[in-house]
């Protein structure tokens, strides 16, 4: 149920997420795993769906029982320990602790180093983190706000701008507004064009 909770956060399906990611933490704690390893990749779906809110101190909360500071679980798939590495990673970033956020990078790349078979998507988005520890400079005219940049993160996701709004706490009309706002200070003209240059700038 975290798995698929992760995947949903993916697929932008925030609240199927959420319940996804609900039912898997109150199943750790009714089965008294919540100090069992496997019970981490339900702490890393919830952080995830607070991250996709915009919530990051809360999200970071539930990372911080998500990782364990000796890595992975000897014996065990180190894909859980991953998932939550990568996820504190950029929630650091998001939060602009830009030097926690290279040490977690560096240690999810150690791990990789020892597991390298099928790791091509993990370390993809490995890049990207580090990508955003130094992204290249970007002189707007005029820069995106908080808000904004928070509009734009939920851009890559399948939500609607309704949706968006029902996620930020705002209504769709403010959500356009902002919308129309990226577009412009990015100099693109459509939703895809904004993901992509956000990636490129750094934004993502």
């Amino acid at each position: 149920m975290s798995a698929l909770a992760l995947i949903a956060v993916r697929r932008g399906d925030l609240p199927r997420a959420r319940d996804l990611a609900h039912t898997a933490r109150c199943l750790a704690t009714r089965c008294e795993l919540d100090d069992a390893p496997p019970s981490s990749l339900a702490y890393t779906a919830t952080g995830a769906v607070y991250a996709a809110q915009g919530r990051h101190e809360e999200a970071l909360a539930e990372f911080k029982h998500a990782v364990p500071s000796h890595g992975p679980t000897p014996g065990m798939s180190p894909w859980a320990a991953l998932e939550g590495m990568l996820a504190l990673a950029q929630v650091l970033l998001d939060l602009g602790d830009g030097i926690r956020a290279a040490e977690i990078i560096d240690d999810a790349a150690d791990v990789l180093i020892l597991y390298p078979d099928d790791v091509n998507a993990l370390t993809t988005r490995l890049d990207r983190l580090r990508r955003r520890l130094a992204p290249p400079r970007v002189d707007l005219v005029d820069p995106l706000t908080d808000r904004e940049v928070a509009v734009l993160r939920l851009l890559p996701s399948t939500l609607s701008l309704r949706e968006i709004g029902a996620e930020l706490g705002v209504s769709p009309n403010t959500v356009k507004t902002h919308a129309q706002a990226i577009y412009r200070k990015l100099d693109v003209s459509n939703r895809h064009d904004a993901v992509e240059r956000g990636r490129d700038t750094g934004f993502l």
